[in-house]
């Protein structure tokens, strides 16, 4: 559209410019005209094409986790990581979810463009249909979303998880933004929402310790819920970070994945960074 009114206000037409010979003065200022039209369109046209290079992810992260049944030792899955980096900025990740055969049974995408604590994401499991995750409304209200098999209707609810809370794979950002507190050993107590209970429960994470782990320096966390009642069901969650890069090493605790009976795993995960 663009193209045919820059032609119609200059009275640049087919008509006008019909190919005649020997052409008249009038006719070959047309031509002119016109080739000049079509090398500025080119030049623009480049650098739409450069602009749409440029927005491709500038590094892509891959590392996979590694979970086993935290009783037993069993290998239950591995979690693929990928994560796109542009303009040195985690902007989102695309998690796969893969069994012991290597069959692909979940997916979960996040996405970190808007708060990296609070990220919008979508974990689907393929094989019984469940579904939960949740989207930023605004400040920290986040709109959580859940399904626990295939068949069921998915519910949702706006929540508010005040300024210290974290959604997912925020979590490991909210350690990251309060890094050196946690480092001192100050225990720090924060919101974190859970999709599939359409709520927000109140958790503490603070230092157990810093030791070597895996041959490098490591900072040891452990994250509690508040509430006395709650806490005899949901147990302590164990993590360990690599001191210099400050990414999670190992996760002990529940999982965000299901067994076959649709009840979450006790896993104890062992990442892997390459």
């Amino acid at each position: 559209m663009f193209f045919l009114d820059f032609l119609r206000k200059r009275n640049l037409t087919i008509k006008n410019c019909r190919n005649r010979f020997p052409p008249s003065k009038d006719e070959m200022s047309c031509f002119r005209s016109v080739y000049k039209l079509f090398l500025v369109l080119s030049f623009f046209l480049c650098l739409a094409s450069e602009g749409i290079a440029d927005s491709t992810p500038s590094r892509i992260v891959r590392f996979s986790g590694t979970a086993y049944e935290l009783e037993t030792g069993k290998l239950l899955y591995r979690d693929m990581h990928e994560e796109f980096w542009e303009n040195g900025k985690h902007t989102r990740s695309v998690v796969r979810y893969v069994d012991p055969e290597g069959k692909i049974f979940a997916t979960k995408r996040i996405s970190f463009l808007r708060n990296r604590s609070l990220p919008d994401f979508n974990l689907q499991d393929l094989r019984d249909g469940y579904l939960e995750g949740g989207e930023l409304e605004s400040g920290t209200r986040v709109r959580l979303f859940a399904r626990r098999k295939k068949e069921d209707p998915i519910k949702e609810k706006v929540v508010d998880g005040g300024d210290l809370s974290a959604l997912d794979g925020g979590f490991d950002y909210f350690v990251d933004d309060h890094w050196n507190e946690l480092l001192a050993g100050k225990r720090i107590a924060f919101r974190i929402f859970v999709p599939v209970e359409l709520d927000t429960f109140r958790f503490y994470v603070e230092k157990t310790k810093s030791e070597p782990y895996m041959g490098k320096p490591a900072l040891f966390l452990r994250m509690r819920i508040e509430s006395s009642i709650l806490s005899v069901f949901v147990k302590p969650i164990d993590l360990i970070y690599d001191m210099e890069s400050r990414r999670i090493m190992e996760y002990k605790g529940t999982s965000n994945i299901n067994n076959e009976k649709g009840k979450s795993y006790i896993v104890r995960i062992v990442y892997d960074f390459r």
